[in-house]
């Protein structure tokens, strides 16, 4: 692994925009919508499990709606956790084709 991040430099920098995207998708999670659910009863897992990062941010749109605010911060999570799922199957794919014989790099 680390000589194909010193031959191929393009990859550390769609590691690094990773790193911060999952940074700053982890901290709106935790300190907006997690702070939300844990005011109105969520308990304590609720933010730690990546598989319930969804349902968690549908519970945070429909406690917004319902207070009759915007549900911008939903939609900020929401983008985010599809971005960072997407790029990190694209960085993936991108070693596997780096690694394979006709790839070559």
């Amino acid at each position: 692994m680390p000589q194909i991040l010193t031959d191929n430099r393009e990859l550390i920098g769609l590691l690094v925009l990773l790193g911060v995207s999952m940074v700053t998708s982890l901290l709106l999670h935790w300190l907006v919508i997690c702070r939300r659910l844990y005011r109105h009863g969520a308990r304590f897992p609720t933010g730690l499990l990546f598989w319930r990062v969804f349902r968690e941010l549908r519970q945070y749109k429909d406690l917004v709606t319902a207070g009759g605010k915007p549900p911008t911060f939903y939609f900020y999570g929401f983008i985010l956790a599809w971005f960072n799922l997407l790029l990190a199957f694209g960085i993936a794919l991108r070693i596997l084709w780096i690694q394979s014989p006709h790839g070559g790099g």
